[in-house]
């Protein structure tokens, strides 16, 4: 009887010279993509004719201020959309752990933004299920792969999720990778080592 070899992961977990390095790729849904990618046409063609019609006074004066903040809605939602579309594409989570810093990186094509914590100031490093809640402003982006994460860790009151669409033999490997490097309070913050 052959045993199956377990398949090559999308993520990388590396020591390097800038400490420890977790990288996550996107993990790409092709129905999100193309859905996407055909709502993004018909939304441009919408901006385009809604801001034409602003341009050339074309608009209805009584229906001139309805226009204005429908046209403020779609251009958040087209930009929310655009957003989605290429993080399905070409996002990717990077985790950096160095001295007593912890940054989490959402990145697109070298664009992304950062959030840095202190690691005596984390605790209760954990893995819980991605569930949404409509009240939750970031779960709800769940569906289209950008918002949440399966990785929980708790600092000061709040509580920060990262590894969106990690699976669980995924997270728990991640984890682990911290884990055995730094020490990581289970319920106050305290001092880490490394």
């Amino acid at each position: 009887m052959a045993r199956r070899q377990p398949t090559d992961t999308r993520i990388s977990i590396a020591d390097t010279a800038e400490g420890l390095r977790i990288l996550m790729p996107c993990r790409k849904s092709w129905f999100v993509i193309c859905f996407l990618a055909f709502w993004l046409c018909g939304w441009a063609v919408a901006e385009v004719m809604v801001a034409n019609q602003f341009l050339k006074g074309d608009s209805p004066p009584e229906g001139e201020l309805f226009m204005l903040a429908w046209f403020g809605v779609w251009t958040v939602g087209g930009v929310v959309a655009m957003y989605a579309w290429l993080w399905q594409l070409m996002g990717k989570e990077m985790l950096t752990v160095r001295g007593q810093t912890f940054k989490i990186r959402r990145d697109i094509g070298g664009f992304g933004f950062d959030k840095e914590f202190t690691l005596g100031q984390m605790r209760d490093l954990r893995i819980r299920s991605a569930g949404s809640s409509p009240l939750d402003f970031s779960s709800s982006f769940q569906l289209w792969g950008i918002g949440g994460g399966v990785v929980t860790f708790d600092c000061g009151e709040r509580t920060y999720r990262f590894g969106t669409g990690l699976d669980e033999a995924e997270a728990t490997r991640i984890v682990t990778a911290i884990r055995q490097r730094f020490r990581i309070s289970e319920s106050s913050p305290g001092i880490l080592s490394s």
